[in-house]
């Protein structure tokens, strides 16, 4: 298409009159005039082109100069975009030109505005929850179903942002490995059953590397025995920092697959710190449940009678070592009261000793009637002279009745005194009585019969 048509002197500028707009007849326009007008428009300035352009002219520079008056508004808009805030508990990443400048705390913060700068905020105060269900395979052949529950937190807000895709399902992926791992290691019981305790089994170490070089042939340089060693180094320093399981009981359970979860996210720098795991259900199998429930009904039973059994034995125990405790206490009673009466004897006699060697006989007469005083004493003497033809009664009822009781008290005495009454010798005879037809001793009375044997005892 031409750019003016023969006959209807128009161009595409809008010039009705090719005359009045100071064109150049029919030929094209004139690209110096174009420019010259629209600095003339934007800068205030009268052009020369007739009195309907100095008016269009004057209109564009009233509209020129709101638009540099607007300008610096825009600006100080646009700068007051950078300023943002930081709530408690959150941390703001700033991106430069897409690339990590620092983290901004809580509080008022400015960056360079859009597009240059951006921020995220990130809430490190929240507490985070996500959680897993699946049926395990345990490590003696038997299916759990076990949902295990986590809380954490974000503990640095760039490497949340940048280190990992989707964090959320990064999580929950090393919540899953993590689970499989405990219950693949760990038999049925030491998952389901709480409270029971059953030690980990050694771990199989690793191959044996000989790292020591035979010292009676010559040192050669091995490039494959160095990798080994290398080798061998960086696996058992591996080794050393996965966490060691010692306790795979119910118990320990979530503090086990914390700490390999931590340990997962620390290896990718995930910024994620695991607070808590939560073991929400864990139980075999609908169809093998009721079977498994009356086993641990059974289990119960039998560590109720177990502790039963065990309190009954700590209380005969006890009750036995208070009675031994009693029994030795009364032996040694019984042991020094024994030495205490066997000294008490031997000090007696040691004096005796020494008044017989200073007055044999005297000390054997008084010895004589101090022994027959004791035995006589606790005796019933009953004296008849013979001489009367009268009949005596004797309530023997009565005197046995006493005597019983006199040797009781003696047995149970601790003078002595019924042993000297058996080791006594017996009342010597007196010549020219006549107690031995009728078959009763005779005497005057109890003085003369001490008489008789004191003379007795001098005779001797």
């Amino acid at each position: 298409m031409a750019w003016n048509e023969p006959g209807k002197g128009k161009d595409p500028w809008g010039g009705g009159n090719r005359n009045n707009s100071g064109g150049n007849g029919g030929g094209p326009p004139d690209l110096d005039q174009i420019w010259k007008r629209f600095r003339e428009r934007f800068s205030g300035k009268r052009g020369g082109g007739g009195s309907g352009g100095g008016g269009s002219n004057g209109g564009g520079g009233i509209g020129g100069g709101v638009f540099v008056a607007l300008v610096p508004v825009v600006l100080v808009i646009w700068l007051a975009t950078g300023l943002y805030v930081v709530q408690p508990g959150e941390k703001g990443v700033v991106l430069r030109l897409g690339a990590y400048t620092h983290t901004a705390d809580a509080g008022w913060h400015w960056h360079l505005p859009y597009p240059i700068s951006t921020v995220s905020k990130v809430d490190t105060h929240q507490v985070r929850r996500t959680s897993n269900r699946a049926v395990m395979l345990t490590k003696d052949e038997n299916i759990v179903d076990v949902e295990v529950s986590v809380q954490y937190r974000i503990a640095d807000a760039m490497s949340y942002l940048f280190q990992l895709q989707d964090p959320e399902n990064t999580v929950q992926q090393v919540l899953r490995s993590a689970v499989r791992e405990i219950v693949g290691t760990s038999d049925m019981n030491q998952v389901i059953q709480e409270g029971v305790q059953v030690n980990q089994l050694d771990n199989k170490a690793l191959a044996h590397v000989d790292l020591k070089e035979n010292s009676g042939q010559p040192k050669k340089k091995n490039g494959l025995k160095n990798m080994d060693k290398k080798l061998a180094s960086q696996i058992k320093q591996k080794q050393n920092e996965y966490p060691q399981i010692t306790d795979r009981s119910r118990a320990k359970l979530p503090d086990n697959v914390r700490r390999i979860m931590q340990y997962t996210l620390n290896k990718y720098n995930a910024g994620i710190h695991i607070l808590a795991v939560n073991v929400q259900y864990a139980q075999p199998p609908e169809q093998v449940q009721g079977a498994f429930q009356e086993a641990i009904k059974a289990r119960e039973e039998e560590e109720r009678a177990k502790n039963i059994a065990r309190a009954y034995a700590r209380d005969i125990v006890a009750r036995a070592q208070g009675d031994k405790a009693q029994i030795i206490a009364q032996a040694r009673a019984y042991k020094q009261r024994k030495i205490n009466r066997a000294e008490g004897q031997a000090a007696r006699f040691s004096d005796l000793l020494a008044q017989y060697q200073k007055a044999p006989q005297v000390t054997r007469e008084r010895l004589y009637l101090e022994t027959m005083g004791d035995v006589l004493s606790a005796s019933h003497l009953i004296l008849n002279d013979g001489s009367s033809n009268s009949m005596s009664y004797l309530p023997l009822d009565k005197i046995l009745g006493k005597s019983t009781g006199s040797k009781k008290s003696a047995n149970t005495g601790e003078s002595g005194s019924s042993g000297s009454a058996n080791a006594s010798p017996p009342l010597p005879s007196q010549s020219g009585d006549n107690g031995s037809g009728n078959g009763s001793s005779t005497s005057g009375n109890s003085g003369s019969n001490v008489d008789n044997l004191r003379s007795r005892s001098r005779n001797s």
